[in-house]
């Protein structure tokens, strides 16, 4: 018996024990049981443990109100099982579901009841006593949000608050009254330091006293704050200060966080924090004079500027979400029209433009002007990036991103918990059960509202960037001047995240042209007709009143702003980043000064030329642009330099131009170089992290050059004798003996924490899919859902073709020797290197959609190799897979991601053992696969496979038969076996046929309709021979059932199917067929007498007497040895069906 199953029986007898009233010996028992589970890596494991925590719990709970009991030792250890099985299992489970949510409400009513019972033994002080009751009191609120009809825990919230208005507090709310009492007191300069509960008190400690209030109960806490006036009170903390407080900076950031907090409950906005109360401008001023302050070196705090910016977030948010609701909100009834009558009492005031730019503005200057001591410091400019993506939202999944960062900072907890505004899209189950016209009014309603939205902030971006406002030129000044690699790198996305908002280019370039220095910003919009080496720019006259001097571009400073908008455009807008290169970047210049960057030996110039060329290299209309740098050695000087961010640049876009023009391909020196450099930007990693004294600012730095080494390498591990080097533990010559190898480190990057949600976990994900696949597969899979197959394709390239580049084109083939046994060996390499256990370090973390997906496909490209399937269960491939499938109506993404993920589970069992399997990866598999089976959308290769391993599981016990039967599994079986594809067909026949033995299964074979399809299967073997011989092998199988065997004789067709069989002369057919003719004769009566009907016995005396000198048949037929000896078989039974029908 496993443990789980141990733990089981065990819990039984407890609930057994409890239900008789003996609970001491419940506990005990539950006790056991908990002791058994030594494990808890698993759902199920998780939620039996929770489970026995919960029944112990009740157990504690039953017995504290003996009176020969120590009731408050009994009332702690209730509460400790309530929490541990809360934090430790349940909030640890990968999908909820109503059962979890019940276990979940028993728990968090018990743990109420205990509090509420240690605060009215009278053995607590006050201030316990209020903790207790408070801990109740949010214990019950959550409760009721997912059980709101629960009337114990109703009631139960019902006696705490009357108990706790008794006790003179009311949700610890005297707290929060005299802490705003003592603070507007010393704000006004009416009063010193005093006491609250005999402890002395001071300003930050009354502050720390409301953030504490607000952790415990936002909602109620945030409503007492709000109703005393408290909004204008901590307004003035952050805007003047507390006279006479030492920490001062303290106090204003305590203020902001608990304005921010009090925000996130809506309803506080709604009713306390208007334009009046909270006025926006008084955050710009804040932010505007730390700024100020922290230019002039006379102090100046970020930690205040960044709450300040994070507070206005919050506003955003509040108002972007509020806007969506106001939308969404109304009912549209079946005939298209939307409900009018519904109103909105609030006034919306959403924070203005001029605001936003100030404060941005602000912020981004940080890291321009400041002193040196706070010149490194990247919080400000980020809150700003911050503060301009949620501003600048324009689609309801970008609102639902910058509410998730809104929360992440201050609270991972609540990353997401808010209402999505992306549940409002309607997906194809709204559909299903929408009429024609609600779905056309659903969808022009949202088309309305991404349009409306799109406008705003491309007037926003518009606004903030215009020259008049000087946004654009305070962000590039501020990654310019920056020696952070990679806040250098968000500014410059966030740059180009703002220009792929306009959808003509025209008017990024109308935007961008002041900045870069472009006089005609319409230049080169007609030069398909100009020369190579002939500008075609529109020369203007300069401005008499502005004179020459305003495009003078031998300011280093200058030209780096140029080039980093230019390396923005590039990877937002890449026609426009190319048409900024060529034209527009000084009018022309852009690549002659991008070229004086690189000659300025200037650590950031350099930087930025190394960015401007990797993004060049990735856009097809830019590559020619760099060829003079290629050619004349400049690129050199970039791949030589000392810092890592530069060479990294340099090492991506001599691979990006080397593969795009195949001169990577005759020149391995260059490969090899290129991978060297990779590899050693890896290694810098390793080296930052262990450094003594690493500052955040280098450790930045060499995380933004390990996302280019990813990048690089999985450029050249496209190539077969890279991936080769790569897999077989190759390090640059020269390296100590103590470096891993490039593959380890690979893994070891993999397996740190929170890797998945990394830049690099596609590059990582991309790198491992490459190792384990062939050339020749990747260029099939190309041509899935084509007109056209790959031979097809190849064979019309042949025809033009001489016998000379044939021969040239087989020869390149062979030389690559990405042969079928090549991948095999680098997969198996891969496993032994722990690759698998990367993928599911990735992949328990990863958030992006793609990164999950490039991760499945890599593991299923290593999951077609039988002998590591077991290696990679064993690291735990299957388990994670099986704990994506967890969701409830996933979306049109999701489901892309969920049928990787059940192909991925069909590809590992295949051919596993599943007497290896846990109980519930073995159960837990059936589901997933019969899904897939189900799913039209998925290819048939995914459901041969599926079919296969659910064939391999349903062969194992009963209890894997019971499951596909639960999971409906019998209904799915017989559909597929109608599939257009004969192996299909086959696949789920014979899974079908592993089904025998169950009985529900047994009443449906034995139903008259489908025994027809089984028998018209077994007789179609001219036409598809193997379903046709697993159909009439699942008959056999199924003969010893009584019932069975009643309903096939008494079948109209029955024979015509037995004298079918005895002429089909194939001597597969032949055996199975014997084997159920045996089985019939076997049972007697009605059914021995319906073969005699057939004449079976004289066609087996014929058959026998036909072949009595079997040595001289043999050699007739010339049959194989397996052949010879089938026919032993078959004649084995035709002699023992000859003499019992005799």
């Amino acid at each position: 018996m496993s443990q789980a199953e141990t733990a089981e029986v065990l819990k039984e007898r407890g609930n057994d024990s409890f239900r008789k009233g003996n609970v001491t010996v419940a506990a005990q028992q539950y006790t056991s049981a908990l002791q058994a589970v030594q494990s808890t890596t698993t759902d199920d494991d998780r939620l039996l443990s929770a489970t026995l925590l919960s029944n112990r719990a009740m157990c504690k709970l039953k017995l504290s109100e003996s009176p020969s009991q120590n009731p408050g030792e009994l009332l702690n250890d209730c509460l400790d099982d309530c929490t541990t099985a809360l934090g430790e299992h349940l909030d640890k489970l990968k999908a909820t579901s109503d059962s979890t949510n019940s276990l979940r409400g028993k728990i968090l009513y018990r743990r109420a009841r205990a509090n509420v019972s240690l605060a009215m033994n009278g053995a607590s002080t006050v201030d316990r006593e209020e903790r207790h009751l408070g801990d109740a009191t949010r214990d019950l609120m959550q409760l009721l949000t997912f059980d709101p009809k629960n009337k114990d825990a109703a009631k139960l919230l019902n006696v705490v608050r009357s108990t706790h208005s008794k006790m003179g507090g009311g949700l610890g709310r005297n707290k929060i009254s005299r802490s705003l009492d003592f603070l507007r007191a010393v704000v006004d300069g009416k009063g010193p330091p005093g006491e609250i509960n005999g402890e002395k008190i001071d300003s930050l400690k009354c502050l720390r006293i409301l953030q504490g209030s607000l952790a415990e109960d936002v909602s109620s806490s945030a409503e007492d704050i709000g109703r005393r006036g408290g909004v204008p009170l901590l307004v003035g903390v952050v805007h003047r200060g507390i006279p006479d407080e030492s920490d001062e900076v303290t106090c204003r950031i305590a203020a902001l966080h608990i304005l921010s907090a009090c925000c996130s409950h809506d309803p506080f906005i709604l009713k306390y924090a208007g334009r009046e109360s909270l006025p926006p401008n008084i955050l710009a001023r804040v932010v505007e004079e730390e700024a100020s302050q922290s230019v002039n070196a006379q102090g100046g705090s970020a930690d205040v500027a960044v709450a300040a910016m994070a507070l206005l977030v919050r506003l955003i948010v509040h108002w972007d979400h509020r806007q969506v609701v106001r939308t969404f909100s109304p009912k549209i009834y079946e005939d298209g029209t939307i409900d009018r009558t519904a109103k909105f009492e609030e006034q919306l005031v959403e924070v203005d433009i001029s605001t936003i730019c100030r404060v941005a503005i602000a912020a981004f200057s940080w890291n321009t002007q400041s002193t040196s001591d706070c010149k490194n410091d990247g919080r400000a400019p980020r809150a700003a990036l911050d503060l301009i993506s949620a501003w600048t939202a324009s689609d309801l999944d970008a609102l639902d991103a910058a509410s998730d960062a809104c929360y992440a900072p201050s609270d991972p907890s609540k990353k997401g918990s808010a209402k999505r505004a992306t549940t409002h899209r309607i997906n194809q189950d709204d559909i299903r059960s929408m009429k024609p016209r609600q779905v056309a009014a659903h969808k022009k309603r949202e088309a309305d509202f991404h349009r409306a939205n799109a406008q705003r902030s491309m007037q926003h971006v518009s606004a903030f960037c215009s020259e008049d406002t000087g946004g654009l030129d305070a962000m590039l000044s501020c990654a310019v001047s920056t020696e952070d690699h990679r806040l250098r790198r968000e500014i410059g996305l966030q740059i180009g995240r703002m220009m792929t908002l306009f959808e003509e280019d025209d008017d990024v370039k109308k935007l961008a042209a002041p900045a870069l220095g472009c006089r005609n910003w319409k230049v080169g919009k007609e030069d398909d007709s100009e020369e190579e080496g002939v500008s075609s720019l529109t020369i203007e006259e300069l401005d008499e009143e502005k004179g020459e001097g305003i495009y003078d571009t031998n300011d280093l400073k200058t030209q780096m702003k140029r080039g980093q908008l230019t390396a923005s455009l590039l990877a937002g807008k890449p026609d426009v980043g190319t048409w900024s290169l060529k034209h527009g970047w000084s009018d022309g210049s852009g690549v002659a000064e991008l070229k004086e960057l690189i000659a300025s030996d200037f650590p950031i110039a350099m930087s930025i030329a190394s960015e401007i060329v990797s993004s060049a290299s990735s856009v097809e209309s830019s590559r020619p642009l760099l060829a003079t740098l290629v050619s004349e050695g400049t690129l050199d000087d970039l791949l030589i330099h000392p810092d890592a961010d530069v060479r990294s640049g340099a090492a991506s876009c001599a691979a990006k131009i080397g593969l795009a023009s195949k001169a990577l391909s005759s020149d391995d020196s260059q490969v090899m170089g290129l991978l060297d450099v990779a590899i050693e930007l890896l290694e810098l990693e390793v080296d930052a992290s262990i450094a003594p004294g690493a500052n955040e600012s280098s450790s930045k730095t060499e995380s933004t050059s390990m996302d280019r080494g990813i990048e690089v390498m999985a450029y050249l591990a496209s190539k077969t004798f890279v991936k080769e080097k790569i897999v077989n533990g190759y390090r640059p010559k020269g390296s100590p003996s103590e470096r891993k190898t490039a593959l380890a480190r690979l893994v070891d990057i993999a397996c740190e924490p929170n890797s998945g949600d990394t830049q690099m976990a596609f590059g990582i994900a991309g790198i491992f899919n490459l190792l384990a696949v062939s050339i020749e597969t990747l260029r099939k899979e190309a041509f899935i859902g084509k007109e056209i197959t790959k031979e097809q394709y190849d064979q019309l390239q042949s025809l033009g073709k001489t016998e000379e580049e044939k021969e040239a084109d087989a020869a390149k083939d062979d030389n690559e020797g990405d042969t079928p046994k090549a991948v095999t060996d680098r997969i198996q390499k891969l496993a032994n290197a722990n690759v698998p256990r990367a993928f599911v370090k990735l992949l328990e973390g990863a958030t992006s959609s793609a990164t999950q997906d490039k991760l499945l496909e890599a593991m299923g490209r290593m999951a077609t190799e039988p002998s590591v399937r077991g290696l990679m269960i064993q690291q735990g491939c299957l388990t994670t897979c099986l704990q994506l499938d967890r969701g409830e109506k996933p979306n049109e993404e999701e489901k892309k991601l969920l049928r990787r993920a059940r192909s991925c589970v069909a590809k590992l069992l295949v051919t596993t053992n599943p007497g290896i399997l846990t109980v519930s990866q073995r159960l837990g598999s059936v589901g997933p696969l019969l899904k897939l089976v189900k799913d039209n959308d998925a290819l048939d290769l995914m459901h041969f496979e599926a079919l296969l391993s659910l064939t391999n599981l349903a062969g194992f016990d009963d209890e894997t038969k019971n499951r596909v039967v639960a999971q409906k599994g019998v209904p799915i079986l017989s559909y597929a076996m109608f599939s257009d594809h004969e192996r299909v067909r086959q696949a789920a026949t014979e899974a079908m046929c592993n089904m025998v033995g169950n009985q529900e299964f047994m009443d449906h074979l034995a139903k008259p309709d489908n025994l027809r399809v089984w028998v018209a299967f077994s007789l179609d073997y001219e036409v598809n021979f193997g379903c046709a011989r697993a159909a009439l092998g699942g008959l056999a199988m199924a003969v010893y059932d009584i019932n069975f065997s009643k309903a096939l004789v008494a079948s109209s067709n029955f024979d015509e199917f037995a004298k079918a069989l005895m002429e089909c002369g194939q001597l597969e057919l032949m055996h199975r067929a014997f084997a159920l003719f045996a089985g019939l004769i076997e049972h007697g009566g009605e059914c021995r007498d319906a073969l005699v009907n057939t004449g079976l016995g004289a066609f087996c005396e014929a058959y026998v007497t036909s072949y009595q000198d079997e040595s001289k048949a043999l050699n007739d037929f010339n049959f194989s040895s397996q052949e010879r000896r089938l026919f032993d078989v078959v004649m084995g039974l035709a002699k023992e069906i000859a003499r019992s029908l005799r």
